[in-house]
């Protein structure tokens, strides 16, 4: 007779009881999620987030050395990595013309701290933010590599002020590690187009291989 699978149990962090997983007929364990996605982390204090809020404009060419918007992780080396949930890119002032625009987004190697621009982190749970995380507007950074994040946006034409606003599901496919960071910028069509941006992140302790 095969051994049972077993599995613990916990609440509140403490394992008080052992109960049988079953599973189906190939051996696969079937579990379905409690919470919507990143509630838990929410609920644990861990979701910050964070945006620019003097609109640039977007470039014309792919981004290389200057970010419209960075987030330093401040933790010391060894410390949290920020795990990047969602970007965001926001068009502020858009132009009389047919245009489209899309967010980019890199991740540095360790590097100098940026000054902070006192730029607010936000705690998705409404807590206030004791964290190291600081972020400037309009920085030099070394090019750590560029790529889009988001689908191109199109629009007709006719002014519009504000505009509207991409977001990019990144769901953990970005991660910074300590002492390094996310920089963020738009390529658009024009350079009459100006935007803000920022990211939603989770702080947690991970090996980095």
């Amino acid at each position: 007779m095969a051994d049972a699978v077993q599995g613990a149990v916990r609440s509140n962090g403490v394992i008080n009881a052992q109960a049988t997983i079953a599973l189906n007929e190939r051996g696969e364990q079937l579990t379905a999620a409690g919470f919507p996605r990143g509630a838990e982390l929410v609920r644990q204090g861990k979701a910050w987030a964070t945006m620019s809020t003097s609109a640039v404009a977007g470039l014309v060419v792919r981004p290389t050395t200057v970010a419209a918007f960075e987030i330093f992780n401040g933790y010391a080396t060894g410390g949290k990595s920020l795990i990047i949930d969602q970007l965001f890119y926001f068009n502020l002032v858009s132009t009389n013309v047919v245009e489209g625009f899309s967010g980019w987004a890199a991740v540095t190697a360790a590097k100098a701290a940026v000054t902070s621009g006192s730029f607010v982190v936000r705690g998705s749970s409404g807590q206030g933010y004791g964290g190291p995380v600081i972020a400037a507007a309009g920085t030099t950074v070394i090019d750590s590599g560029w790529f889009p994040w988001t689908n191109a946006y199109q629009k007709g034409a006719g002014g519009v002020v504000p505009f509207g606003a991409v977001i990019a599901e990144v769901d953990g496919r970005l991660i910074v590690p300590p002492q390094c960071s996310l920089c963020l910028h738009v390529v658009s069509s024009l350079v009459g187009q100006t935007f803000t941006q920022g990211a939603r992140w989770y702080e947690e302790q991970i090996t980095i291989l």
